[in-house]
């Protein structure tokens, strides 16, 4: 039997370890939020359903990039998705990690709207 192939990491410059830093100050404040140390990465749990991951010294697939998890994608949230080409395509099935780029400041504050949706579909599934 073939072995798995491990997801190949990303070393993180240091501008995106800064804005991962801002990033992951507000992800804490949230309410029922938990964060835990991960693969040079760091993620966070609502009420211990794993929903956000940034990178502190890696991070799969891109260095510029942050991810979420939808435990379920609706047909509009996918239209949504789909619609930003900062956002990993094709997004996968659900339950999937989906990867945002971020390449400039302005970025964070839709990176924490996704961050946003994907908190309030891991409280659907707690």
């Amino acid at each position: 039997m073939p072995r798995a192939v491990r997801p190949k990491f990303s070393k993180v410059p240091e501008e995106m370890q800064q804005w991962a830093g801002l990033l992951e100050a507000e992800l804490a404040s949230w309410p029922a939020v938990t964060a835990r140390r991960m693969f040079g990465m760091i993620v966070f749990y609502r009420k211990g359903v794993i929903f956000a991951a940034l990178p502190r010294t890696k991070m799969f697939a891109s260095p510029h990039a942050v991810a979420f998890k939808f435990y379920k994608i609706p047909p509009r949230l996918r239209k949504l998705l789909e619609a930003d080409t900062r956002v990993a395509h094709p997004v996968r099935e659900n339950g999937r990690w989906i990867s945002f780029e971020i390449g400039r400041d302005a970025d964070l504050k839709d990176a924490l709207s996704w961050f946003e949706r994907a908190y309030e579909s891991a409280g659907k599934e707690s």
